[in-house]
């Protein structure tokens, strides 16, 4: 910037000629790195870790959930949030049927693609939200709503109950959208196990489904595609035996 004498004796600043020019540069390179950002950049859920990503790592990450521990692959997890150690309210886990393994590059279309016929199993370990059990879920909430209590039998040792639709004097349950499974576990714990599978559905998959109880403060969900059903005896087997294997009880004195 310089200066000059103009009429009367003022004083006359000649601005410097690049500054207009860097300052439309700097604003155009700010405005292109917040398009860029917003339209390419990780989002807020990408960088809490709450957006699915697998990983072929076989670190074992520790999780903590109502005070019990659970140790498992870092490849098992679905979300990165949980492969941070420490406190969390909830574990989300998927693994390959049968072999009951965790992400592969290999494997890529079960994981992620999820189509109807993968073979994923979807895993979710949690504080309990309810303090009624499986069976009392069943006789107090569920077996109220069912269109008859007596059942029909159905494939794969399995007994089918179908909920109450909505009707002109009928008050629909809420479960409607979904069919119930009983059977027997496949072990020698005489259990009796709670199927749900979804009934085919424009927006909703034919999933199916099974939340139980790991001890009193602990409960578990999985879920797998409608086309192995007739393996679920097997399923929920070794579903069962992989929590159990990843789950680390307090030792008590």
């Amino acid at each position: 910037m310089s200066q000059q004498q103009g009429f009367g004796g003022e004083d006359i600043k000649e601005e410097s000629g690049w500054r207009y020019p860097l300052v439309i540069f700097s604003i155009t390179i700010l405005l292109s790195a917040i398009f860029l950002y917003t339209y390419v950049g990780p989002s807020g859920d990408e960088l809490l870790g709450n957006t699915p990503k697998p990983t072929i790592s076989d670190e074992p990450i520790s999780a903590v959930i109502a005070g019990e521990r659970f140790v498992v692959s870092a490849n098992y997890t679905v979300f990165p949030r949980d492969r941070r150690p420490g406190e969390r309210k909830s574990l989300s886990l998927y693994t390959f049927w049968p072999t009951m393994s965790g992400y592969a590059p290999a494997r890529r279309a079960d994981f992620i693609d999820n189509d109807k016929d993968s073979r994923r199993i979807d895993i979710i370990i949690s504080k309990r939200r309810t303090p009624f059990s499986e069976s009392e879920r069943l006789e107090y909430i569920y077996m109220p709503q069912v269109l008859d209590k007596r059942g029909t039998p159905a494939q794969y040792g399995l007994t089918k109950y179908t909920f109450k639709d909505r009707g002109t004097n009928t008050e629909t349950s809420g479960f409607n959208s979904r069919i119930l499974f009983l059977g027997a576990a496949g072990d020698d714990s005489e259990q009796l196990v709670l199927l749900f599978c979804y009934q085919e559905h424009k927006v909703l998959a034919a999933d199916c489904y099974r939340e139980y109880e790991l001890n009193d403060t602990i409960s578990v969900r999985y879920m797998f595609k409608r086309p192995y059903l007739p393996e679920w005896s097997q399923i929920d087997m070794k579903v069962r035996e992989f929590v159990a294997n990843i789950h680390q009880p307090a030792k008590t004195e």
